[in-house]
């Protein structure tokens, strides 16, 4: 006959072989690249003393948006430059704008401001001059998760955030994407 001590014990070493215990997976993390909004050097741009940046603006890695930023008053008209979507009007005078005209390849251009193909195809162009005692946003691109399969990293390249373009900006000129094609070096495959 068991006693009550050895009854106890084998029930608890019956039951223990029926429970699950919970083991922790180990999953390799993503380590972000630092990141700093450098002070820029702008004739038309006068750095804040107010700091706080807007929610929504700075992402975490893999979303888009900004990785840093300060804001800046536009302290004479300047001109800034935003590829947009000719489907959808409402994106002409969107929030995130260049400091410079794009050049080069739209691949590059993608890439420098992390703008996953899903957004837009870029076919546009719209440069405006943004008035002198808006405050903007900018700061280098946060990583952009496009798909399962594919993502821009952070990039050194600033970005303009803008609350309302409509408002800021004036003498806006619109340009469509044109077919360019050149040659370009192929990889032997």
């Amino acid at each position: 006959m068991l006693s009550i001590s050895r009854a106890t014990i084998l029930s608890v070493l019956l039951l223990s072989g029926c429970s699950q215990v919970y083991t922790p997976q180990s999953h390799p993390t993503k380590v972000a690249a630092s990141c700093e909004a450098p002070q820029l050097e702008h004739p038309g741009l006068q750095l804040l003393t107010d700091q706080t940046v807007p929610p929504g603006i700075i992402l975490d890695s893999g979303q888009g948006g900004l990785c840093d930023a300060k804001n800046y008053q536009v302290v004479e008209d300047m001109v800034i430059w935003r590829a947009w979507n000719s489907t959808y009007e409402g994106s002409k005078l969107g929030k995130w704008w260049s400091l410079d005209k794009p050049a080069g390849p739209i691949s590059l251009y993608r890439a420098e401001f992390n703008i996953c193909p899903k957004y837009s195809p870029l076919d546009m162009l719209v440069r405006c001059t943004l008035k002198a005692g808006t405050q903007v946003v900018i700061g280098p691109g946060q990583s952009a998760q496009c798909s399962e399969y594919f993502s821009y990293p952070q990039s050194a390249t600033n970005q303009l955030y803008l609350t309302n373009a409509e408002q800021a900006t004036m003498n806006c000129t619109t340009f469509s994407g044109q077919f360019s094609w050149h040659e370009g070096e192929m990889k032997e495959q």
